[in-house]
């Protein structure tokens, strides 16, 4: 039998090694591709579809008011937070870029100069030129560029979500504002209507119709009144605060309040259930689903065999002059690696990144999860504050009846001092409630238009 000759032993080494990497490539299906455990409605109600493909503005479209608007406008430029989430963006962009290089050939230039004395003094200058490139044969490079795009798409949808989420958290915070300056214009008549029957009992008194006991009962009812307008005041400045923290602002400063209340419209009820896959976050989870089921199958070509080329380009001489006028040397090797002793370390990041594509996976379904609960909690206290809001209507009716019927027995001496009172109470507290329904209506609006992927 003819031996092989070293040559042969080398190319059949070699040839061994890059079967065995081929062999040991395993990756698993891609998650990206897997159906969705979570399934989604047809119809969010079984009456004939509603699809709105225009988002833009969307949010503010349902206010449609210009002050709101600009106010939305200068927190989205102004907010500390989002500036944050903008330069996490960036930091993607950039990661994208380098990954999007990585399989460039590198080169780089380099001058020594060395000068020693060995009996004589001599001088040598040295000009190179290096170069190294993989060749991209098993697609791992462009799996990890993949991998890079899909991340900054993620980041992308990120910045989109943070800017629909704060848009939505400014008009619900301005929402509570006017409705709050609202309910303190009837608090503040509700303490001038008991001021106004404390003077009236105060004269009775005088008169000696009505005992001083009423008259007490009635300061210690505005006392009451008076303690809760002042705690509506101090949230009314907090609140005010809070949302000019947004604006990237502080103090109790605001623009200028509408004296009339706003009306926020409702996002059409009757829409398909795949409308809700426009919402940001729901597409940024699925673009890490991607992005780890391309860095899964970039760490899974880690066990492949590497090829790369090495050239090199050189000019030596004593001198400049002789640096310049002699012949180049050049070089250029091919090389193939592939990794023995360390498989078994490769063969568990590529275990840990499939585990990683697993919980991307999981994460995304939780997202969905989430997103159809969010659609129709709000839709169902829609309907819920509607009927809320019809109720507290009659009951805010019934109780003015009441209030006016029991002031003139009470002026007639037919009831009690704290019949009135109470019946004052019950009207004005009807008031209140009816107007905070209607704000936590109008404020879930927003929060139904933001589930279903409306924005700004």
């Amino acid at each position: 039998m003819k031996r092989l000759s070293n040559k042969n032993r080398l190319a059949c080494l070699s040839l061994l090694l890059l079967l065995s990497g081929c062999s040991a490539f395993d990756s698993p299906q891609p998650y990206s591709e897997r159906k969705n455990e979570i399934d989604v409605p047809t119809r969010w109600q079984s009456v004939d579809g509603y699809v709105n493909s225009e988002f833009t503005e969307q949010l503010l479209t349902l206010v449609g008011q210009d002050s709101v608007t600009l106010l939305v406008e200068q927190t989205l430029t102004a907010n500390y937070d989002l500036r944050r989430t903008a330069i996490r963006l960036q930091e993607a962009q950039f990661v994208q870029y380098q990954a999007a290089i990585s399989d460039h050939p590198t080169v780089n230039a380099k001058y020594d100069a060395q000068r020693s004395k060995q009996g004589q003094l001599t001088s040598q200058q040295t000009l190179a030129l290096d170069m190294s490139w993989e060749l991209d044969v098993w697609g791992r490079l462009a799996d990890s560029n993949d991998a890079a795009i899909a991340n900054t798409q993620a980041s992308e949808l990120d910045y989109l979500a943070a800017r629909n989420s704060l848009a939505a958290r400014v008009i619900q915070s301005w929402l509570d504002i006017c409705y709050r300056s609202t309910i303190i214009q009837v608090e503040e008549q509700w303490i001038a209507n008991l001021e106004s029957s404390e003077e009236i009992i105060r004269e009775q008194v005088t008169d000696g119709t009505k005992e001083y006991a009423d008259l007490d009962t009635a300061r210690a009812e505005t006392a009451r009144v008076k303690a809760t307008l002042e705690s509506r005041r101090n949230a009314q400045r907090r609140a005010i605060r809070s949302l000019n923290v947004l604006r990237g602002r502080t103090g109790t400063g605001i623009d200028s309040i509408p004296t009339t209340l706003p009306q926020i419209s409702n996002p059409a009820s009757q829409l398909p259930g795949e409308m809700i896959g426009s919402r940001p976050d729901l597409i940024a989870a699925y673009k890490r689903i991607v992005a780890a089921d391309k860095n899964t199958s970039a760490v899974y070509k880690e066990l492949l065999p590497k090829i790369t080329l090495t050239g090199s380009v050189s000019q030596s001489g004593s001198s400049m002059n002789e640096l310049l006028e002699k012949s180049s040397v050049w070089s250029l090797i091919g090389g193939v690696t592939a990794p023995l002793f360390d498989r078994g370390r490769l063969k568990s990041n590529a275990q840990i990144a499939g585990l990683k594509a697993e919980s991307s996976y999981l994460d995304y379904q939780n997202v969905l999860l989430k997103a159809l609960t969010e659609v129709e909690n709000a839709m169902d206290k829609e309907a819920s504050l509607l009927i809320q809001q019809q109720y507290q209507q009659q009951a805010f009716e019934y109780s003015q009846s009441s209030m006016h019927h029991y002031q003139v027995r009470y002026q007639d001496g037919v009831s009690g001092i704290l019949s009135l009172l109470v019946a004052k109470r019950a009207a004005f507290q009807a008031h209140i409630q009816l107007l905070e329904t209607e704000q936590a209506r109008f404020s879930n609006r927003i929060t139904l238009g933001l589930a279903v992927g409306m924005g700004v």
